[in-house]
């Protein structure tokens, strides 16, 4: 696969730059300097690399030089994948809330500055380790400046938008400019790294783009591989702004102004939405396929069934129920994605305002059985909103998440709390959430707590939700980026407009600030376990899963990846005589 060929050499090129930083610096202060590596030809052994470029080391910098090739294989060499999602790709402006489907077509135009290495598993799974390489940028440093970091990102000199524009340091400033500026929601995420003002960005020279934070947040690096600050081409934007839409935003709506591997060529979210090579980019010869169409197609049954006849090539959203028989399918793949997201049924404290009672109702959750009989399997215990797979979870705290009916007996009568009866609101779109719910229901009811389920309209549990009106509901949670603060701050923090669960406490908001911006991996495992201590002591949530994504498809294809967000990649994605 073509692809491989390209994040092979990156692999290799991240291992060079750590040997060589590690032996030339020695000092969490110096600065790191990572590049893209070069190109490679990989032989029939597999994983055996031949690399060719040059790799230096002057004063603790590490360089790579690559050698790029920018000549596309002819395209039918090549197949037209055709992806298929759980809803319809509505708009393609990437600074606004957008579908699931959505993502995945923005996460193919445009190009951020750095991207995740992936690691290859079985089957052609690619999964985006936590090492970065250049992407839009050729090479990059981050190093300590006062109390936050300075990045330096140098771009790449062949990269051009789809119309033939190159991609310039401005193109990118304009973007983050945007972000921060302007009517999306992607402004309420850059404080997380300390970058809420444009004059935070600068313009070296037309190659030589700056980023100056006010924090040293273990996220920058993780949120420059994020598909919203791919680079957009400020002068088609800014032609196509009026003056009700400075930034452009309805201009995006439809198509793309790509830097990436792909532009729009139709947009007809109804039927689909199609993915065209764009002819000017810096890595023609790595893109695995000529090109991707995305179909809607609504059904969640019928989407496996076209998988499973090969009129579709990859599917997302299939749910797990469907799973065990396509899993015995000779004509189907199924990858495999853990996550560190949460699936949690949390507790209002102001309307259930006993702890004892709370607690009683962490201790009669089925969690084995959720996992088992809702999500077949595709999921591991959650055990806190820093959950199993996520860095500095505290297994020794989470392990208190388990199921012990005597137990939650003792606790209902501690509590003094008799004819107990509530109400456990859950998502009318959401079937899995429901079909918890019942679970959850017939177990509470073995320990003496009536539950009344009421499966809601999602805009009215929305606002039931945000209002504090239920007292217990579902949701699900994943954070881009994977980082346990992050997931903290938005889920449980004083005054967030997702913590349904109206759980407000200083020293615990505290505590999570102080891990949100250390490098030190020893001050963030001491935060987090602290927090996660305070999270269980005020039973808050019975945190019942952290899903497993999973994308089905033909049983030939290969190079489907996933990185921080989840979304599907299929850039390095192909069909193969199998």
């Amino acid at each position: 696969m073509k692809g491989r060929n390209r994040f092979g050499a990156r692999v290799l090129g991240v291992l060079l730059v750590l040997v060589l930083v590690a032996a030339a610096c020695g000092d969490d202060d110096d600065a790191v300097t990572t590049t893209a590596a070069p190109a490679t030809t990989t032989t029939a052994a597999a994983g055996t690399d031949t690399t060719e470029g040059t790799t230096e080391t002057t004063e603790g910098t590490t360089e790579t030089t690559a050698a790029v090739t920018t000549t596309a294989a002819p395209a039918a060499d090549k197949p037209v994948l055709v992806f298929a999602g759980s809803d319809t790709p509505n708009v393609a402006e990437p600074h606004t809330f957008r579908s699931t489907t959505a993502y995945m077509v923005t996460h193919h135009v445009f190009e951020p500055l750095i991207e995740q290495v992936p690691i290859e598993g079985a089957g052609g799974k690619l999964t985006g380790s936590t090492d970065h390489v250049g992407a839009g940028a050729v090479s990059y440093t981050v190093e300590p400046a006062g109390d936050g970091l300075l990045a330096t990102f140098s771009l790449r000199p062949e990269a051009k938008f789809e119309n033939g524009d190159p991609v310039l340091a401005s193109d990118y400033r304009y973007t983050f400019q945007r972000s921060i500026e302007g009517p999306g929601y992607i402004g309420v995420l850059l404080p997380f790294i300390g970058v809420g003002d444009a004059s935070q960005l600068t313009v070296v020279d037309d190659l030589t783009f700056q980023i100056e934070t006010t924090v040293q947040s273990p996220l920058f690096e993780r949120f420059m591989t994020f598909q919203v600050f791919g680079a957009l081409n400020e002068d088609v934007v800014t032609a196509n702004a009026t003056a009700e839409d400075p930034w452009g935003f309805t201009y995006l709506n439809t198509t793309s102004a790509s830097s990436g591997p792909y532009y729009i060529s139709e947009f007809s979210p109804d039927t689909q939405v199609v993915l065209d090579i764009n002819p000017y980019y810096w890595a023609l010869d790595s893109i695995a396929n000529a090109g991707i169409v995305v179909r809607t197609v609504p059904d969640a049954t019928q989407r496996a069934q076209l998988v499973r006849t090969g009129e579709i090539d990859v599917a997302t959203g299939v749910p797990e129920r469907l799973l065990p028989e396509l899993a015995g399918d000779p004509n189907v793949k199924i990858f495999e994605f853990p996550t560190s997201g949460v699936n949690y049924m949390a507790m209002n404290v102001n309307l259930i305002p006993n702890v004892d009672l709370r607690r009683a109702i962490i201790k009669a959750v089925p969690y084995q059985a959720l996992i088992d009989q809702v999500m077949f399997g595709y999921a591991e215990p959650a055990q806190g909103v820093v959950t199993t797979p996520m860095e500095t979870h505290d297994a020794a705290i989470g392990a208190n998440y388990s199921t012990d009916l005597d137990e939650a007996r003792a606790l209902l009568a501690t509590s003094g709390e008799t004819d107990v009866n509530l109400v456990l609101g859950v998502r009318e779109s959401r079937l899995i959430d429901q079909e918890a719910a019942v679970l959850i229901q017939e177990n509470l009811r073995q320990v003496g707590i009536n539950v009344e389920v009421q499966v809601l309209p999602d805009a009215d549990w929305a606002a039931r939700a945000s209002a504090g009106e239920l007292p217990m509901l579902i949701h699900d949670w994943f954070s881009w980026g994977e980082d346990p603060f992050y997931q903290m701050q938005f889920l449980t923090q004083c005054g967030s407009f997702v913590n349904y669960s109206g759980f407000c406490d200083a020293n615990y908001d505290a505590i999570v600030d102080s891990g949100k911006f250390s490098l030190d991996p020893a001050v963030r495992q001491d935060a987090s376990s602290q927090a996660q201590q305070i999270f269980w002591d005020n039973a808050v949530w019975a945190p019942m899963w952290a899903a497993t994504r999973t994308i089905v498809t033909g049983k030939c294809v290969t190079g489907v990846k996933t990185g921080y967000s989840l979304v599907p990649d299929l850039e390095f994605a192909t069909t193969s005589d199998c």
